[in-house]
């Protein structure tokens, strides 16, 4: 059988590098075939990915309107701000209660709230793919301890010489980050906002 799995990138606090989409393929004995992706292979398997999301929403809605209950989300802010949703798909809900936290402060919830820790501790994953693959090696490609620190800094717009002493991250690293955040909000702007109108 063969197992999928998508998205080879470079952390972007490694160094200035271009961000290029893979595929990998691996069969039942363990071997990896891996191969770049053009852009319109791409987004073909972003929609065939997302309508998985979307198809979800709809047996949430199915019973959230059978039973007169509200579609909860789970979108925390560094999501949110970074377009890490579908749109009509785990972006389309009735109430969005963690979206004012960042991901690692939805792990600290976690704990004091005592959930588990095999929960807690499993790697957050879009569980659209055979293959295993983290949010972090498909999205954001920084550790979220890392990266929630400089999101928030971000978008606070707090001096890059203080990040860099109090991170220990060089300029390169911090301008790097700061520019692949501000792809991915602009990028996504439209996710977050309701559809246009013609008035």
């Amino acid at each position: 059988s063969l197992l999928l799995s998508l998205f080879d990138l470079i952390f972007p606090l490694l160094s200035y590098t271009f961000s290029f989409f893979t595929l990998k393929v691996e069969d039942s004995n363990g071997n990896i075939r891996s191969k770049r992706l053009n852009n319109r292979d791409m987004r073909g398997i972003i929609a065939a990915a997302n309508t998985k999301q979307r198809t979800r929403m709809l047996h949430l809605y199915y019973y959230g309107e059978v039973n007169n209950y509200l579609v909860c989300g789970t979108t925390n802010r560094t999501e949110e701000v970074l377009g890490f949703f579908v749109k009509f798909g785990d972006g389309g809900v009735d109430i969005e209660p963690i979206a004012h936290l960042y991901k690692t402060q939805v792990f600290q919830l976690a704990s004091h709230l005592g959930v588990i820790d095999e929960i807690i501790k499993r790697s957050p994953s879009p569980d659209t793919f055979s293959s295993e693959v983290t949010d972090e090696e498909m999205y954001f490609r920084i550790p979220f301890n890392t990266l929630d620190l400089l999101l928030y800094a971000w978008e606070n717009n707090i001096q890059q010489k203080t990040i860099m002493e109090v991170m220990d991250l060089t300029e390169e690293q911090v301008t790097s980050a700061f520019r692949d955040f501000h792809l991915k909000n602009t990028a996504t702007k439209y996710i977050r906002e309701m559809p246009p109108t013609l008035e």
